[in-house]
């Protein structure tokens, strides 16, 4: 009897093998279906493979994707050693001295090449060489995809291309076991052919002027960002309406944040650093753009704010 639900293993290996001739790099090639997946399995394997190192390091406060790895390690009594991106970035060494703290049987250390909600962009070069120099592994998670991909032949990559498909890359000679890989429903979009060549088209210039044409506040930035998304905080309104009637104007690539003032353990501050405040949340949105046109111009917002502000009044 064939069970329909399951796809077949040797799907993966196609996919995998596709996505390398896509590409042309000499770098094994590892597709999941969403990048939770792609960092659980990489980081379990490592694990597995070289059981002997019992600490492990990651940078925290810019992304979840190591939220659902990490109650693995604390059950197998692995030295967590938590490392602030923010204590990187004051440091007047660029790090050095905060990699070279690390445990002597550290196994990999996670650093995350921007920041998954804001786009704030962190230089890894020079963690990366402190960290192989370690003999530590270098492992290098993006939230968006870059195809002039260099990495060290101590250093893994995860990269999200699309949002059904995620994709790790190993050294070429890495001999890691995949628990999951083969065993996800996964099957070949040639819609990702697009997406693997694509260029990460950022509209600073645009992005720059419209922003300092708004008067909502701004998210305070702290580093170097992508140029292409925008986050706007509305102070009075709720962000749920303010999306909707964006989207009412065509503008579907907005996203509302108000949802995560609830205490949920996988909301957004389960690992945002600094915490927001749940006032800040209410009125928080993301808009994302692929062209100039996606960026609704200031009489758009001022009307969506006016439209709200007017039906929110009370008549006596």
């Amino acid at each position: 009897m064939v069970f329909e639900s399951f796809s077949r293993p040797e799907e993966w290996d196609l996919v995998n093998f596709r996505l390398k001739n896509e590409l042309g790099i000499q770098n094994q090639i590892r597709s999941y279906i969403n990048p939770f997946l792609a960092t659980h399995d990489l980081l379990i394997s490592l694990a597995q493979l070289y059981a002997h190192k019992r600490s492990i390091a990651w940078v925290s406060g810019v992304s979840p994707l190591f939220e659902n790895s990490q109650p693995y390690f604390v059950r197998e009594s692995y030295q967590i050693q938590n490392v602030k991106m923010a204590d990187i970035q004051k440091a007047t060494d660029g790090g050095q001295s905060i990699v070279d703290g690390l445990n002597k049987d550290t196994l990999f250390l996670i650093f995350f090449k921007n920041h998954a909600l804001t786009g704030e962009v962190y230089p890894h070069e020079q963690i990366e060489t402190w960290a192989s120099a370690k003999k530590i592994f270098f492992v290098l998670i993006s939230h968006e995809f870059s195809a002039d991909l260099k990495l060290l032949p101590s250093s893994y990559s995860i990269q999200v291309p699309h949002r059904d498909l995620s994709v790790a890359f190993l050294p070429e000679r890495a001999k890691l076991y995949s628990a999951v890989g083969a065993y996800q429903n996964i099957q070949w979009n040639d819609t990702w052919s697009t997406f693997l060549k694509r260029t990460n088209y950022q509209f600073e210039s645009e992005i720059r002027t419209w922003e300092n044409s708004l008067s909502q506040t701004k998210w305070p930035y702290q580093a170097q960002r992508i140029w292409n998304r925008s986050l706007l905080i509305f102070d009075t309104l709720h962000g749920d309406v303010v999306a909707e009637r964006l989207k009412e104007k065509g503008f579907h690539n907005v996203k509302s944040y108000s949802d995560c003032v609830s205490n949920s353990p996988k909301s957004i501050r389960s690992w945002l650093q600094p915490e927001v405040s749940d006032d800040l949340l209410r009125g928080l949105i993301s808009l994302s753009f692929n062209d100039p046109k996606d960026i609704p111009s200031k009489d758009t917002i001022d009307d969506v704010v006016g439209s709200i502000k007017a039906e929110s009044e009370w008549s006596f």
